[in-house]
């Protein structure tokens, strides 16, 4: 038996949030740029999953390996002004609110030619 179609990761943290089509939207990671606050608690959270997941330890896991497991989907939450980082693990994927106030968007140096 074929295996079944997961619903698509946006669709997730909408029914999970109870709100609109309209107020989740994607950005691309590399527009985003994290408060310290917001770094320590994406490694935090990889910490707990990977525990979860694998059953390893990973205190000393890397801040940048930590940060690239939440990086399949990002959605900034208009209703919230908070952000949404999403990995997409084997069976699941799992989601980490970052308040408002712990990230924002980098700024661009303008064209490049």
């Amino acid at each position: 038996m074929p295996e079944a179609q997961r619903q698509p990761v946006r669709d997730q943290v909408l029914e999970a949030l109870g709100q609109s089509q309209d107020s989740l939207h994607e950005l691309d990671y590399e527009d985003v740029a994290l408060s310290a606050a917001g770094l320590a608690l994406v490694r935090k959270a990889a910490v707990l999953v990977l525990r979860r997941v694998s059953g390893m330890a990973a205190e000393d896991l890397p801040l940048s390996r930590a940060l690239a497991l939440f990086l399949d989907h990002v959605f900034w939450n208009e209703a919230t002004g908070g952000l949404i980082l999403c990995a997409d693990l084997s069976e699941k994927s799992v989601c980490l609110p970052i308040p408002a106030d712990c990230w924002g968007i980098k700024p661009h140096l303008g064209h490049v030619q």
